[in-house]
């Protein structure tokens, strides 16, 4: 008897200061002390619950690489379970290390094969990591039993990066599933917006609106810019006047309600927002300065609208400039590939652009002498 108590003294002694310290730093972490758990836990005999808090204190003081550090240690050390290889993962994907991240989802993935959830999350971090075929390939089979729209919209997105023809499909998919899921809607519309389908995007966006979330900037602002598009100037200014009333003053919402007015040869308003555009572009582009430069020459500021239309002017001698070089860089490329009628036509292309550059008749006549002309 008096044995066995001596050996649960000893063990109380050698145990209960561990408790004791895991409680102190349980109650460090819920009053926000987390430069003192640390410190602490530094102190502390080794072990994995003790390197998890630290790893835990770490991220919560937004320190991911000391926390990835520590997680990448306990892996190393044949700790790997799903538990610390998925929070490895989350770790490494808010330290902005996506190839980390996908590794670490893949090997918990291995551990649970068939797991929906890390199914999901390793389709996440093959898109995060840019792999558009892995996004495409992990998509499809969770799609396989569930679909989700967040993953359907994802598939969408490598599809139309792989430009297969694919994400219009998906897109539509996601939107059936879900139809206040704006992300989808943003990017089919923006499909619709760039191939000039105006009528489209004024449908989708206008239903999105009425019917679900009338605030959705993102929305509102490509309705506006379709309406412009499309010539109903009124209606585009209507909604890109909202938009402005939500907060959103960006360069695109601006630029198409400054233009729209310009084009209902309204200049004074069209001077106005066509100015917030150019004070947000960092390399104002011709059409722009084209426009404002014009909108203030019939307005009050005339010297400041000749400035501008200069501005645009050199700009496009330094086009001018640049297509020249790249006349010169394609019939190159075409004479290296065989191609010499083709090769032919981008030296007359530059001769036109300089008809002073003479050694591009050496090029054209050496050219025709290739091909026995």
């Amino acid at each position: 008897m008096k044995t066995r108590i001596l050996i649960l003294i000893f063990l109380a002694a050698r145990f209960l200061p561990g408790i004791a310290q895991t409680d102190q730093v349980s109650e460090m972490m819920r009053e926000y002390r987390y430069r003192e758990a640390i410190e602490l836990l530094e102190r502390a005999p080794e072990s994995v619950e003790n390197q998890l808090l630290k790893a835990e204190c770490y991220q919560m003081l937004y320190d991911y690489p000391a926390a990835l550090d520590i997680y990448e240690s306990l892996t190393a050390g044949n700790h790997e379970t799903v538990g610390i290889l998925t929070a490895a993962a989350d770790c490494a994907s808010q330290a902005g290390d996506h190839d980390t991240s996908l590794r670490y989802w893949l090997k918990a993935g291995e551990l649970s094969p068939g797991n929906l959830y890390l199914q999901t999350k390793i389709a996440v971090a093959f898109y995060r990591a840019g792999d558009w075929q892995g996004t495409i390939r992990a998509s499809e089979e969770v799609l396989r039993k569930d679909s989700i729209p967040m993953l359907l919209r994802m598939a969408g997105d490598a599809h139309i990066r792989l430009d297969d023809g694919l994400g219009l499909i998906y897109y539509e998919k996601a939107l059936e599933r879900d139809p206040a899921d704006h992300l989808a809607l943003r990017n089919l519309s923006d499909i619709y917006y760039s191939i000039q389908l105006y009528d489209s995007v004024l449908v989708r966006t206008e239903g999105y609106l009425e019917e679900i979330d009338p605030e959705r900037t993102t929305i509102g602002q490509l309705n506006g810019m379709a309406h412009y598009s499309a010539g109903n100037y009124p209606e585009a200014i209507d909604r890109l006047q909202n938009n402005v009333i939500l907060g959103d003053s960006t360069y695109t919402t601006t630029y198409f309600l400054g233009m729209s007015y310009f084009a209902m040869k309204r200049y004074y308003e069209a001077v106005r927002w066509l100015a917030l555009a150019y004070e947000q572009a960092p390399q104002p582009d011709v059409n722009l300065l084209y426009y404002y430069g014009t909108a203030l020459s019939r307005t009050y500021d005339r010297k400041k609208g000749i400035a501008v239309l200069k501005e645009g002017v050199e700009k496009i001698e330094t086009l001018q400039e640049m297509l020249f070089d790249y006349d010169i860089s394609l019939a190159e490329a075409h004479d290296r590939s065989n191609e010499p009628s083709r090769a032919i036509s981008f030296y007359q292309s530059a001769l036109n652009r300089r008809p002073e550059s003479y050694m591009l008749l050496y090029n054209i006549a050496l050219t025709y002498d290739r091909m026995d002309e």
